[in-house]
């Protein structure tokens, strides 16, 4: 997949930086724009796409090792630029076979999991230190966002979790559920998105790759724009603006109304269904009523649905609901022809379940 091309006054900042220091992180760059960076002392017209191979597909972050370079050139970029390497601070082993993965960024803790099944290994990233979207829901919600992360910090965590899947798994699934909002950091995780689909680099097939959001529908509209290839799960946690919004702040803005008219109007590629992912809450949203009102909304545009019941975290007042609440809700959808699952939760005891991302009130990591 091309990448985008760099503007000229950019890169004039980017080369200008880089021999004044701090070096420029090439681990956050496609060929097409490494090769743009490296013009100025080589202008090979395939560079780009060597170093890109090293930095992605071998994981390469020592310029010395890349023995198809021409050595001078490799002196002058370990002067210039640099290679990240994110290696998890702790790593965290669930009973279920599930791992979560702590990296200390500087500012602040992100968690990654991974989570392998006899078909695939799945690998849940964040996006963001912290998150302000305010969802009750999500212990991440309630740590406010400190910062978003760059395309090498994203794309950093799925090199550090392809380093600990023993071969010959590999990490083939990517979900941007862990903490933060992905439309939120929107142009890094487009970049981050190109960077581990590229063909030259981790190979993550695009749509194995998925993006969560809360609803900001004006951002989902310019991601769309975007033409990753990435599918698209929304994340809903009532069926009325009342439940929503009082889970939710961003439900006060984009209402239910308008998000389904939304995901009406804009469709997915050919074959491409919207992924809902429905929290279910005990006594909020997980009666047969809320079931009977969401497959009313899913009639508007090709769904599938992916029920959550909630998995709980230290210091919130909700509950998860009942397995027969669960099954009478899944029932419903399914006799009205939805496709249904219910997710497994994985990693509850370790802090990594779905929700339960961020701190815990004496402010240590879960």
């Amino acid at each position: 997949m091309p990448g985008r091309p760099i503007e000229t006054g950019r890169m004039s900042a980017i080369i200008s930086r880089s021999i004044a220091r701090p070096k420029v992180d090439l681990c956050g760059f496609l060929p097409d724009e490494i090769a743009d960076l490296l013009s100025p002392l080589d202008d090979t017209p395939y560079r780009g796409t060597q170093l890109f191979s090293w930095i992605q597909a071998r994981r390469v972050t020592n310029f010395d090792e890349m023995t198809n370079l021409p050595a001078s050139l490799r002196e002058q970029l370990s002067r210039m630029f640099t290679i990240s390497r994110m290696e998890p601070a702790e790593v965290l082993a669930s009973e279920d076979g599930s791992s979560k993965l702590v990296f200390d960024v500087g500012d602040g803790s992100v968690s990654s999991v991974i989570m392998p099944s006899p078909e695939r290994v799945t690998l849940c990233i964040s996006s963001q230190v912290g998150c302000r979207m305010g969802c009750r829901f999500c212990l991440t919600g309630t740590m406010g966002r400190t910062r978003n992360l760059t395309p090498a910090e994203m794309v950093g965590q799925v090199l550090a979790a392809s380093r600990l899947v023993e071969p010959p798994a590999r990490v083939s699934n990517v979900v941007f559920m862990g903490m933060g909002e992905p439309l939120d950091n929107l142009d890094n995780v487009i970049q981050a998105i190109r960077i581990m689909t590229h063909r030259e680099g981790l190979r993550v097939a695009p749509r194995r790759t998925t993006l969560s959001t809360v609803g900001l529908l004006p951002r989902l509209r310019d991601f769309l724009a975007a033409e990753t290839g990435a599918s698209i799960a929304l994340s809903l946690c009532g069926t009325t603006d009342a439940q929503r919004t009082g889970m939710t702040p961003v439900g006060k803005k984009y209402g239910l109304e308008d998000t389904v008219k939304a995901l009406r109007d804009m469709r997915l590629g050919h074959g491409h269904r919207y992924t809902v992912e429905y929290l279910l809450i005990r006594g909020h949203g997980d009666s047969v009523d809320d079931a009977r009102r969401l497959s009313r909304m899913l009639a508007h545009f090709p769904s599938k649905v992916n029920l959550i019941p909630f998995n709980p975290w230290p210091g919130s007042p909700l509950q998860r609901p009942t397995n027969r609440a669960v099954e009478e809700f899944r029932r419903f959808l399914v006799g009205k022809n939805h496709l249904v699952t219910v997710r497994e939760s994985r990693g509850i005891d370790i802090g990594a379940a779905c929700g339960q991302l961020g701190k815990t009130s004496d402010g240590e990591i879960d």
